[in-house]
């Protein structure tokens, strides 16, 4: 059977264990409060460059339909890196 003592002394122990995780698992929401900031900070970036790359997209479609639909040197291969670069940009965004 157990003592007054015994069971004081286990709450006591019981409530220090109880402390430290509490401290423990405020840490760590802080950490997880920091991560999701930089995260959001992060997304807002790639949408910003997603939007960058599709006006930069719009005017290479634009100035080959402004050329009588003939492109110049290296133009397809501007346009389909800046789609690559854009498709990039969006799975980060999902991801």
């Amino acid at each position: 059977m157990h003592t007054l003592t015994d069971r004081l002394q286990a709450i006591q122990e019981r409530m220090t264990r109880l402390v430290r995780e509490h401290e423990q698992l405020r840490k760590k929401a802080t950490d997880l409060d920091a991560e999701a900031r930089d995260n959001h900070r992060k997304a807002e970036v790639l949408k910003a460059r997603v939007a960058e790359l599709e006006r930069e997209n719009e005017v290479l479609r634009n100035g080959r339909t402004a050329g009588g639909g003939t492109t110049g040197p290296g133009t397809k291969e501007q346009i389909d890196e800046l789609v690559h670069e854009i498709d990039n940009c969006l799975a980060l965004l999902k991801g």
